[in-house]
């Protein structure tokens, strides 16, 4: 791993830097406005839900389109596009004083920020290296746990020191001032890199097409299961202690052992999805989910949080690198954006709708007991519905073609 760093150094610190940044319109630093947010603008908690799961919705629902305009933009293009999307929506978030502005800045900020500097970053990573797609995804992984690690603390601090609107200017102009000319200037120092784009497959590609596949019917759950469940948990992580008579710091402690096994199991999947192909190992991605879950439910210990957590962010540092190669190998890195645009539609609505599928039960006296039972019992059938569809594209490659054609 070491050595491909040392090799591709600008295109991997591309990719780095970009998985940070889009950090600015991930639900965990928008979260730490919030409390700035409801006053400034006079909102419920329950009207700022709902905005912002709009905003969200409504980003998810341009994807698709985007995600067709990487495969045919230059890279270079593309992503100055969304770095000056990004920061204009937080320097529009700064000086927002009407509610309608206000969700026009989170828009923005959720569709540039989670949406295409993600897409970004993945598209690139498994288009560039063929040959070592799973290591540069890995690598490019690691800004989603350094920005967890490494924001929320300096964020809070500037708030603190010069109250919210400030903060958001600042995080406007880092992004102006810094992330464009870094990644600006290592795209130029590769003229053909910054050039790269889709090809004539991606032109002809149409995200319906995907709907058409049963073999991506039955691969898709796998890469919606963890979105669903994690983010339902994990907003509802302090009534889930309180039911196991757990202190609210033991969940925050162990949520250190997320983030360390995220960004551990993130580098080392890399190599292996190299040597194995993506397709053969996708079967074991929900496995550590389904141990973390059984053990939740099996033991009320305060220990447990540490196994839960753990083993969730084993699954989760294997996601992303993971299902990115997937998708490159079903259907080739030609129309990979508009692949990954239509993904991350299903992929929004999925944290969306978890929240809400989790909330209404307990609402409704169904305990978190039950719900975990469901949710074990629903990751094996997507665990064998991935089983499934993977072996048969394998077969599929192995007889016809070295992807499946949605053209």
């Amino acid at each position: 791993m070491l050595r491909f760093i040392v090799a591709h150094p600008r295109i991997l610190s591309f990719g780095l830097l970009t998985t940070l940044f889009s950090s600015f319109g991930q639900t965990f630093l928008i979260s730490i406005f919030v409390p700035q947010l409801l006053e400034s603008f006079g909102l419920s908690t329950a009207a700022f839900g709902t905005l912002y799961a709009a905003a969200t919705l409504t980003s998810a629902c341009c994807l698709p389109f985007f995600g067709r305009l990487i495969d045919r933009l230059p890279l270079a293009r593309f992503s100055l596009v969304a770095g000056l999307g990004l920061g204009g929506s937080c320097l529009l978030m700064a000086s927002a004083t009407h509610v309608a502005v206000f969700f026009v800045a989170l828009i923005g900020l959720r569709l540039t920020g989670q949406g295409l500097l993600s897409l970004t970053a993945s598209t690139t990573m498994a288009r560039v290296f063929p040959q070592g797609r799973g290591k540069a995804l890995s690598v490019s992984a690691l800004g989603y746990p350094l920005g967890e690690g490494l924001l929320p603390l300096a964020v809070v601090l500037m708030i603190h020191a010069f109250g919210w609107r400030t903060s958001w200017m600042i995080l406007g102009l880092v992004i102006l001032l810094v992330f464009l000319p870094a990644t600006q200037s290592l795209l130029q120092r590769n003229s053909t890199l910054g050039e790269t784009t889709g090809g004539r497959t991606a032109a002809g590609f149409r995200p319906p097409a995907l709907l058409r596949d049963p073999l991506f019917l039955l691969v898709l759950p796998a890469n919606l299961f963890l979105p669903l469940v994690l983010t339902a948990l994990f907003l509802y992580q302090i009534p889930l202690a309180e039911s196991r008579s757990w202190q609210a710091s033991t969940m925050a402690s162990a949520f250190v052992g997320f983030a360390v096994a995220r960004m551990t199991v993130s580098l080392l999947i890399g190599p292996l999805i190299d040597r194995w192909s993506a397709l053969r190992i996708l079967p074991a991605l929900l496995v550590p989910a389904i141990c973390g879950l059984s053990a939740l439910l099996a033991h009320d210990a305060p220990w447990i949080a540490f196994v839960y957590l753990i083993f969730a962010g084993l699954s989760q540092g294997m996601g992303g690198p993971l299902m990115t190669a997937v998708w490159a190998e079903m259907y080739g890195v030609e129309s990979l954006g508009a692949t990954k645009g239509t993904v991350a539609t299903f992929g929004v609505l999925a944290t969306a709708l978890g929240p809400i599928i989790l909330g209404i039960a307990l609402d409704a006296g169904i305990g978190f007991d039950s719900m975990i039972g469901l949710a074990i019992a629903a990751a094996v059938v997507v665990l064998l519905m991935a089983w499934i569809g993977s072996r048969r594209v394998l077969a599929s490659c192995s007889r016809e073609s070295p992807r499946i054609a949605l053209d």
